[in-house]
């Protein structure tokens, strides 16, 4: 059996029978007397599209992990998780996988970049993303998007190629992809269904990675499962390291609990930043920094606690190291946290729809939020502040890991080109706070945060000063501590 092959010919027989061509006056009439065909159409050649795009990434990477030795193997492994654990399964995510898999010529060309365009898996997966989310639609006013759209899927059907002489057969309980000579096993990413017979691609863990997604092979339609039951045992480790790395994305009880634990002498500093979050003025952005090794991830711990004690509604995400360093990443989390707390409006079917598989484009996701901040926010009854807070700790550990991204980007709006067409700032009830590095005088050699009008400024934090003597006393004041041990604390927080 080759899945590919019924895809491939369903899409041909679509584009056949409607005379589907890059032609603006054949597709214009379409739209008009038959935009049901025409969707028919697109539906076939996305189906054919991902179809080759998740089982070509497979193909490449399971033939990649038999190749491997033992030392190759365990980086190679550590690649895919960690694509995995930075965002959401989707789309991109598998077209990672097989750029980072590919070897022969003719499979790395669908993920390399001509002088002229984006790779073609590229401009496939923003083009579906665009066409699912119906920010491309069978409009007039859509025609040159469409256009587009059917020179990708054409360019897409000739990877066909790429898996024509293939065969995926089945040995047992394990499939296997038979090509020129060479055999490679599949599994577990391609299983039967409970009962045996059909051929289901895994797609991703979803729900908090508690549900898993399986794509019939020859149906097209997809089914979700706990992802504790059918997966066979032999995915399961590399199910727990994919879960776990969600965790620490995630997931930040631990390291608050351990932060809360370190927190003294920095009472000041806290209830400026609480005062700052519950105000209503229109400088809504607020940098904290210091040195190295000063306490801000203490002090951000403890403000959380106490913002959270009055009820202020807050989003947080505390950079760390490895796959934490992402505001991409981050994005996700403010998003999935902010839907757990019930904080967006979930009224539009549009916004529900896209809540429950989020999209996978960094821009997207910024369009998300910035959709969910300005038009979907729910302020709770006992939030008395009115205020929501968003905090991100640590963000030039974000910067140094990755450089391409950059919290500016979350303050722009962006053209079809995905280029920064406008500023964009978010209402005064939206309070940032921001924590990072900078040089014991204040200067930001480390990580300079953009320059906007919005910032608000604070001598308490900007930088943060070494604990002084009367906090110490402060915070001491109800153990009994020796004057030399008061000293040191002083001493080691001091900036010279």
């Amino acid at each position: 059996m080759n899945p590919v092959k019924k895809y491939h010919k369903r899409y041909l027989s679509a584009k056949k029978s409607l005379g589907i061509s890059s032609d603006t006056d054949s597709l214009l009439k379409l739209i008009d007397s038959n935009p049901s065909g025409l969707n028919n159409y697109f539906m076939a050649a996305m189906g054919m599209s991902t179809l080759m795009l998740r089982l070509g990434a497979v193909i490449q990477m399971c033939q990649k992990l038999e190749q491997l030795d033992v030392d190759g193997d365990a980086l190679f492994m550590k690649q895919i998780l960690d694509n995995l654990r930075e965002t959401l399964p989707s789309d991109t995510s598998w077209k990672n996988l097989w750029l980072a898999s590919a070897e022969q010529e003719e499979w790395t060309k669908p993920v390399t970049r001509s002088k002229k365009e984006d790779p073609l898996l590229n401009r496939f997966i923003t083009f579906r993303n665009r066409f699912v989310h119906q920010q491309i639609q069978l409009r007039e006013e859509h025609l040159q998007k469409l256009i587009k759209g059917v020179a990708i899927f054409d360019a897409m059907a000739d990877l066909y190629a790429l898996f024509e002489s293939g065969i995926l057969s089945q040995e047992k309980d394990k499939f296997y992809w038979e090509q020129n000579k060479k055999k490679v096993c599949l599994h577990p990413y391609i299983q039967s269904n409970k009962n045996g017979g059909d051929a289901f691609i895994f797609q991703g863990l979803y729900k908090n990675k508690t549900a898993a997604h399986l794509l019939n092979m020859s149906l097209g339609n997809e089914i979700e499962q706990n992802s504790s039951t059918h997966l066979e045992p032999n995915f399961m480790p590399l199910k727990n390291s994919i879960k776990g790395g969600a965790g620490q994305v995630f997931d930040h009880g631990e390291r608050l609990a351990y932060y809360q634990s370190c927190f003294v002498g920095r009472d000041m500093e806290r209830d400026a930043i609480i005062d700052f979050c519950t105000a209503k003025d229109e400088k809504n952005i607020l940098c904290v920094k210091s040195a190295a090794g000063m306490g801000k991830g203490a002090l951000i711990a403890d403000t959380i606690d106490k913002l959270q004690e009055q009820k202020v509604q807050t989003l947080y995400h505390f950079c760390g190291a490895g796959i934490q360093n992402s505001l991409h990443a981050t994005l996700y989390h403010f998003i999935i946290q902010g839907n757990k707390q019930q904080y967006w409006d979930k009224t539009e079917d549009e916004i529900k729809r896209k809540l429950q598989r989020l999209p996978s484009k960094y821009i997207d996701v910024i369009h998300l939020f910035q959709n969910l901040l300005e038009n979907h926010l729910k302020i709770l009854k006992n939030n008395n502040s009115e205020n929501l807070v968003v905090i991100i700790d640590g963000l030039d550990e974000a910067q140094v890991a990755y450089a391409q991204l950059h919290i500016s980007d979350w303050f722009s709006t962006y053209n079809e080109k995905e280029e920064p067409e406008e500023d964009w700032r978010s209402s005064s009830h939206i309070r940032w706070v921001f924590t990072y590095r900078c040089d014991a005088d204040g200067t930001e050699s480390f990580y300079r945060f953009p320059k906007m009008n919005e910032l608000n400024e604070n001598e308490l934090l900007q930088p943060m000063k070494g604990l002084s003597e009367g906090a110490v006393e402060e915070a001491f004041k109800d153990f009994s501590v020796s004057k030399e041990f008061k000293e040191a604390v002083i001493d080691k927080a001091r900036i010279v």
